[in-house]
């Protein structure tokens, strides 16, 4: 297995230590962070292959996850593994809604996080690393406004990428930029096309109808791509 490198955020110092030497023992190299700054420093210096992110009950690890999965210059579709202690799953089940990939139960065998690394590497394997990106995360879409391209995360982990024309990308773009929000059509238009667009509002129901297309796995009963009659749209996890 070639050495891939492992990101390590956990406030306790010697858990930080003893996950390191477990990943080195099975074949990955090991950085460690414990906080989220020191975190952030390392991934100036190199971007890892995947993180372990323990879960410390103060908010640190979701708020660092969050900066890992929205807008930024430290946006990464590498794969975030939590680390939660046995009691405790519901907080590392909720860091997954927010953009985490899996989760483990401590204590772990050193081969059983091996596995559990190669799986969710091999599921963002094809992914490309971007610089400096816009990167945004629904669900399973994955969208690079820097690069103009969107993919989807199959349920077999296979990556699709998305053919979409321009409207599609920008209004797939806008909504996924407010996750969760249910957006006027007239909002919608202006954020995805800019105010003064010559898009008729009316018109948005035949764009998301091919954007489900190509997004959703039954795009008559739409999962990702939600329509609130006399409201507007919104994207969901």
């Amino acid at each position: 297995m070639s050495n891939k490198h492992v990101l390590v955020v956990a406030n306790d110092k010697n858990a930080c230590q003893g996950i390191a030497t477990q990943l080195e023992e099975v074949g990955f190299e090991a950085s460690q962070a414990t906080s989220a700054k020191i975190a952030l420093d390392k991934m100036r210096e190199a971007r890892p292959d995947a993180i372990l992110l323990g879960m410390n009950g103060d908010g640190v690890g979701e708020d660092f996850l969050r900066s890992l999965r929205t807008e930024g210059d430290y946006a990464t579709s590498a794969p975030v593994i939590m680390l939660t202690n046995k009691g405790h799953e519901d907080e590392a089940i909720a860091a997954v809604e927010v953009g985490a990939d899996d989760f483990l139960v401590k204590p772990f065998r050193s081969s059983e996080l091996a596995a559990r690394l190669q799986i969710a590497m091999l599921k963002t394997k094809g992914i490309e690393e971007p610089s400096r990106a816009v990167a945004l995360r629904a669900g399973p879409i994955f969208l690079n406004a820097d690069r103009r391209e969107a993919y989807l995360r199959l349920d077999n982990g296979e990556i699709k990428p998305l053919n979409l024309t321009k409207c599609e990308f920008a209004l797939l773009r806008a909504m996924m930029a407010r996750k969760n929000v249910m957006m006027s059509r007239q909002q919608l238009v202006e954020e995805a096309f800019g105010e003064g667009a010559k898009v008729n509002p009316t018109n948005l129901g035949a764009y998301i109808h091919r954007l489900r297309e190509k997004v959703e796995p039954e795009s008559g009963t739409p999962r990702y791509i939600l329509t609130d009659r006399g409201l507007g749209f919104k994207v969901v996890d």
